[in-house]
């Protein structure tokens, strides 16, 4: 768990910082995601045909708020992924003669679900309590009553009651594990018969999201002495964690300044001789001198930031977890004809 306080300085820094909120999609672990359905309606009780045990796969969505370097003090389920429920439901409502067939068969065919909620804090240790909602993305509800035709039903749009429910959100370096129960009924109604029910569903949605891998992209613009510079990242960036995170930039004019500037989100635009490979704004972080031989005159010099402890100084509170930054390095070039010189460009995902 990398939920600490890092020092007394960083706590006293934080105090400023707006609550920025990153989104994050967890990839449903179908395996482990294990439900079971049950059913009532005027005509009686549904049961299963065979079986009421279903899976979801899919994904489902959260927004999570840092609060000082906590990266996850807070959350709530977006309403966003689309978790889809494995396989069809199949049920019957039995005759109650037992020797005579089914009195209606009920089919829940091709739904898929969202979750939401209301924000909620999140314990050191990863347990939340929330109030979930579950709505019905889409799905078709066939019911067939004995002797009678298919009536089908649109599920789209169908919302169940908010339960409050108890999970757990944890996070390990650069993953971070949800752990979410189900309780919850949609109630409906058969056009065809009238019959009127509802279904609820119970059983633990697990889910994991895994900070993705930095990449570089674009083009770099070749120096007056042709080399062409490179952009590249070491590791990966982190709101709480103490491992190194480099961004650096090699093949560099020797003993010329520099920086490196970001934003968040990719471009291709000309500029200055080369290419803009992010979208305005920028911010620029402190210039650097790129050393390498005395006296210039090669591409032995080399720029290099070190992300990781940047975001967590928490200079600038656009740089919160889940969000992703764009970067590339800018550099004096006096016999270019503009006089400067671009790297390639990099992106990250600023892991918790």
């Amino acid at each position: 768990m990398l939920r600490t306080l890092t020092t007394a300085a960083a706590l006293l820094a934080c105090t400023a910082i707006s609550h920025a909120q990153g989104a994050f999609t967890f990839a449903i672990d179908q395996a482990q995601s294990n439900f079971n359905w049950s059913g009532t309606s005027s005509l009686g009780a549904i049961v299963g045909n065979p079986s009421t045990a279903f899976q979801m796969s899919g994904t489902t969505g959260m927004v999570l708020t840092p609060s000082g370097s906590d990266p996850i003090a807070s959350g709530l389920l977006s309403g966003t992924g689309d978790a889809l429920v494995t396989p069809n439901l199949n049920g019957k409502i039995n005759n109650i003669f037992p020797f005579l067939p089914p009195l209606a068969t009920i089919q829940v065919n091709n739904l898929h679900l969202a979750f939401s909620s209301p924000s909620f804090p999140i314990g050191v240790s990863g347990p939340f309590t929330a109030s979930v909602t579950v709505t019905a993305l889409q799905g078709t509800l066939v019911v067939t009553t004995l002797g009678g035709t298919p009536s089908n039903t649109p599920l789209a749009g169908l919302v169940s009651t908010p339960q409050s429910q108890s999970g757990t959100l944890t996070q390990s370096f650069n993953n971070l594990s949800l752990v979410l129960p189900v309780n919850t009924s949609f109630a409906f109604v058969d056009p065809g018969t009238g019959a009127t029910g509802s279904i609820t569903i119970t059983g633990t949605l697990r889910g994991n999201w895994t900070c993705p891998t930095p990449a570089t992209y674009c083009t770099a613009k070749v120096n007056s002495l042709g080399c062409t510079p490179a952009i590249a990242i070491s590791g990966t960036p982190s709101y709480s964690s103490p491992a190194a995170c480099n961004v650096t930039a090699s093949n560099v004019l020797s003993e010329r300044s520099g920086l490196l500037f970001y934003g968040f989100a990719a471009g291709n635009a000309p500029f200055q001789g080369g290419f803009l490979c992010i979208t305005p704004p920028t911010t620029r972080t402190p210039i650097q001198g790129s050393g390498g031989t005395v006296g210039g005159g090669d591409c032995t010099g080399t720029y290099s930031l070190a992300l990781s402890a940047y975001v967590q100084s928490f200079i600038d509170p656009a740089l919160y977890p889940g969000r992703e930054v764009f970067m590339q390095y800018w550099s004096r070039d006096p016999q270019s004809p503009i006089t400067t010189g671009l790297t390639n460009a990099a992106r990250a995902t600023i892991c918790p």
